[in-house]
């Protein structure tokens, strides 16, 4: 009886210990995201300002709010997740990845809903219609069994299809579903988003707006966390670190980031999704101006709308 208790006590003090731990960690992550954003949120209006007074044209790529890896070792790319919210969202993300520097973000990654029957069609024909853009820029596998008419598939399309990579992940909640069967599948779905983001290491995952990305993102930030952890209690050894365990340390520092695109249907308040995941993403994006005057932390993406568009939705 009394090993049991001590076993009980121990248990209980290291998850004291681990929570206390991660909790720290997050506060001071959360304030790093933070003054990154207002800087950035700075930057760009006195780039803004500069521009009406006459100055020389900003020309910085849309979607790019974080740096190119620093490490010495001859990849510079980022391995870089798009998570496909089906409908709408799908439609967005696909014109919105269409502006990435893929010299820069490289590897992509898909990853959709098990029950989207939507999105894969969709990346399909957006990939087929851009095959010597693929060619070069996309690597990974791609599941079989999207190919709706495989007699009217040539090889050259699956010779494209076959460099895309894509995993899908079970959603939280259905539409529908009763909210005490969803606990069950919260927590599985949980479970397999770390699964799965631990095994690809992604250092940066782009989303815009579909509630099953939240689980998503704090899953992200959750092994952000576990990961400086981590790197801190390597960099704290009496012994100076070896040039391995730099660029390792430097490789975990870049792990994890995440870039929030709203939806370009939210003119003047933020979805339910972004509230959730607004304190901890890395890069908050909106389209309208109603938005970047209500929010400090947020940032302009305008691929949909100019960001000198007048506030005439007021009307």
């Amino acid at each position: 009886m009394a090993t049991t208790l001590l076993s009980i006590a121990t248990i209980t003090a290291a998850a004291v210990i681990i929570t206390s731990l991660l909790l720290s960690k997050a506060i001071k992550v959360i304030r790093c995201i933070h003054t990154s954003r207002r800087k950035r949120r700075c930057k760009e209006e006195q780039k803004k300002d500069d521009n009406n007074r006459g100055s020389t044209k900003d020309d910085t790529p849309l979607l790019q709010p974080c740096r190119r890896p620093t490490s010495t070792s001859s990849s510079s790319s980022i391995k870089t997740v798009i998570f496909l919210g089906s409908g709408g969202h799908t439609t967005e993300m696909i014109q919105l990845i269409q502006q990435l520097d893929t010299t820069v973000y490289a590897p992509i990654i898909y990853i959709v809903g098990e029950s989207d029957v939507t999105s894969i069609p969709r990346l399909q024909r957006y990939i087929s219609s851009n095959s010597q853009y693929c060619r070069r820029r996309w690597e990974g596998r791609y599941p079989q069994d999207i190919n709706d008419d495989k007699n009217t598939t040539t090889t050259d399309d699956l010779t494209i299809l076959a460099q895309a990579h894509v995993y899908t992940l079970p959603r939280a909640r259905e539409v529908h579903q009763s909210y005490l069967s969803s606990i069950f599948t919260t927590l599985y779905s949980t479970y397999k988003t770390l699964q799965l983001l631990y095994t690809i290491r992604p250092n940066l995952i782009i989303t815009n707006g579909p509630g099953t990305c939240v689980p998503l993102v704090y899953c992200a930030f959750v092994l952000r966390l576990w990961f400086s952890l981590m790197n801190d209690d390597t960099t704290k050894q009496s012994t100076p670190p070896s040039n391995n365990n730099k660029r390792r340390s430097n490789h975990y520092h870049l792990l994890y980031r995440t870039i929030f695109i709203e939806s370009i249907c939210r003119v003047k308040t933020l979805s339910l999704s972004g509230k959730l995941v607004y304190p901890i993403v890395d890069s908050f994006m909106v389209h309208w101006p109603n938005l970047m005057e209500r929010y400090g932390m947020v940032e302009n993406c305008d691929v949909f709308v100019s960001p000198t568009t007048s506030n005439e939705d007021d009307g």
